[in-house]
């Protein structure tokens, strides 16, 4: 009868440590997915920055990954201004800091993107040639 007491006591404390430890482990991994958002929305900002910045017939390539953190997600952009990232049930949501122009979208892909500024403004579109 103390062994089987014993047992339970032990069996319960085990399933204690790995429920908060697998917690620990969802919230170090969403972490790390808000970051890499994060990153994606730099990387996104920084080249309609540059395009906002240098002259008409800008043209430049760049990577959009398949994946952000093994998650599948989906980029928009909103009112020319909004950057929204949104994976899993989380929103991820950026402010464009384009004060020349605007950025027209037409679908935001993974893979290479063209950046390009002409006299109607900055556009972000799926680069196929690149």
């Amino acid at each position: 009868m103390e062994f089987v007491i014993l047992m339970t006591f032990m069996m319960l404390i085990f399933a204690v440590t790995f429920v908060v430890i697998q917690q620990k482990t969802i919230d170090i991994r969403n972490q790390q997915t808000q970051r890499q958002a994060e990153a994606l929305a730099n990387v996104i900002q920084n080249e309609a920055y540059m395009a906002e910045l240098v002259h008409y017939g800008y043209r430049k390539c760049f990577w959009i990954p398949e994946f952000i953190n093994g998650e599948e997600y989906t980029i928009e952009i909103k009112d020319d201004k909004d950057l929204v990232i949104q994976y899993k049930d989380k929103t991820y949501f950026s402010f464009l800091n384009i004060t020349k122009g605007v950025i027209s979208l037409d679908s935001m892909y993974n893979g290479y993107h063209t950046t390009t500024k002409n006299s109607s403004g900055i556009f972000i579109d799926p680069g196929r040639n690149c």
